[in-house]
């Protein structure tokens, strides 16, 4: 990973079997991204592709006070912004980094602390399922510096909110807590600052009990159905029920595991 002043800027653990957790580690600038920051998470997500059987759950979260206050402005401020060519290449990368978050077969949570800002709202915005410290603070503040997002936010907001929040929160910057971002479905659960740790460790050992396809079968169906017309994605739901049986044990023996009992 980067090495700069002996300090790794993304630390790589296993917490538990079948997990893996990244942690961006540059607290004294709230961990913010600068370009080899990003390009070591990019590397360590895209590692995890062919992983699959051996990594169910990859966790993301911040060191320090923050989970990831988004873009390092003083790195951009060094000489990219003013490299036309470097600047898009960061923007590239960033792009690419949170869509392999979106693509990789494994469930990706991201663990909010403390602020979730700009380029890290987005961050947030392209993982599976978003836990947050319910005294988090997270939003697009992009407008403020009028500036547009780089990393999705213009996209993938509105595709989880509804549109009049999504827009209410774009062209004004405000920030919401974890608890408000839990309360309107934007995150999933909103944890006391104390067990945020705990509660998504919990989490993630409980998802990586299942199916390591089933797992990757499932985010795929539930991705596509935020784009595709209902009709479509039951089409598609059908052709990959039968694609998991042909390639999947599991669904058998979770069929006998259940006997006896109703389902589906």
């Amino acid at each position: 990973m980067n090495n700069k002043g002996n300090i790794v800027s993304l630390l790589i653990d296993h917490p538990a079997p079948q997990v893996r957790r990244f942690t961006l580690n540059r607290a004294e600038r709230m961990n913010a991204l600068d370009g080899p920051t990003l390009q070591s998470l990019n590397d360590a997500v895209r590692d995890c592709a062919s992983a699959a059987g051996q990594v169910k759950v990859l966790v993301i979260r911040g060191s320090g006070r923050a989970f990831c206050a988004g873009n390092d402005l003083k790195w951009l401020a060094s000489g990219v912004l003013a490299d036309r060519a470097a600047h898009m290449r960061h923007q590239d990368l960033m792009q690419d980094t949170y869509e392999r978050l979106e693509s990789v077969p494994q469930i990706v949570l991201a663990s909010i602390n403390g602020y979730a800002l700009a380029g890290g709202f987005e961050l947030a915005l392209a993982c599976d399922v978003m836990i947050a410290d319910e005294a988090a603070e997270l939003g697009d503040e992009h407008i403020r510096r009028s500036l547009l997002p780089s990393g999705g936010s213009s996209q993938r907001l509105p595709r989880k909110l509804r549109l009049q929040r999504a827009m209410y929160y774009l062209v004004t910057g405000r920030r919401m807590t974890g608890r408000e971002a839990a309360d309107m479905g934007l995150a999933a659960l909103a944890a006391p600052s104390l067990q945020l740790e705990s509660i998504t460790l919990e989490l993630a050992q409980e998802i990586a009990q299942a199916d390591a396809l089933a797992l990757a079968s499932m985010k795929q169906m539930a991705r596509r159905a935020m784009e595709l017309p209902l009709s479509d994605g039951l089409r598609y739901e059908r052709w990959m029920q039968h694609r998991y049986r042909t390639q999947s044990p599991s669904l058998e023996a979770g069929v006998q595991g259940f006997a006896g009992t109703t389902g589906s």
